[in-house]
């Protein structure tokens, strides 16, 4: 089975016993190309270790599951998915509470402690000023397509995507390096 593939299932639990133990399971939703394109589900596995470093507790998130369910279907019918992980990963910064502000439009300094874009480096607080800041505040707040469309550098992609885990690091305790990031940065042409 496809890591992420949404499941429906039943189960029972007893009441001498916190395990509950699944008596049937069934897809949500049958994939037909994404778990055999090679990129696609390289992408697949970045996103599921992702999920699995920044969500820690236990508690029911239907936002969060309905954003993967649509993206998870997207991703299985497109057939542009260049850019598709810097997307996702501020589409998820949304979901977790932490997405960027660009409090200043010419804001040079990327804040990544309070996660905005300012035109000073503030004082006692980590920050960034270099050219991927100012492509990462000029796509906050772009749609999808915009993105997607977006003409990069594979240097200044995986530079970007760096931005963004140091971003992350800031605001997920216990943030793990990533071993399918290789991957991903492997398959960008």
């Amino acid at each position: 089975m496809m890591p992420l593939a949404p499941l429906e299932f039943t189960y029972y639990q007893r009441n001498d016993s916190q395990l509950g133990k699944m008596t049937e399971t069934q897809l949500f939703y049958t994939f037909m190309d994404l778990p055999f394109h090679p990129v696609k589900s390289g992408i697949v596995f970045f996103m599921a270790e992702m999920l699995q470093n920044v969500l820690h507790d236990d508690v029911k998130d239907s936002p969060l599951f309905e954003f993967m369910v649509d993206e998870l279907k997207w991703l299985d019918h497109t057939t542009e998915f260049t850019n598709y992980p810097i997307y996702w990963l501020l589409e998820l910064t949304q979901h977790l509470g932490f997405y960027p502000l660009v409090v200043d439009e010419n804001g040079t300094y990327f804040d990544l402690e309070d996660g905005q874009f300012v035109s000073f480096a503030p004082r006692n607080h980590t920050s960034q000023k270099s050219e991927t800041v100012d492509l990462l505040r000029q796509i906050i707040g772009d749609s999808k397509e915009e993105i997607l469309a977006l003409t990069v550098s594979k240097i200044e992609r995986k530079k970007l995507m760096n931005l963004l885990f140091d971003y992350y690091r800031f605001h997920i305790p216990n943030f793990k390096e990533l071993k399918s990031i290789e991957v991903i940065e492997s398959l960008w042409s």
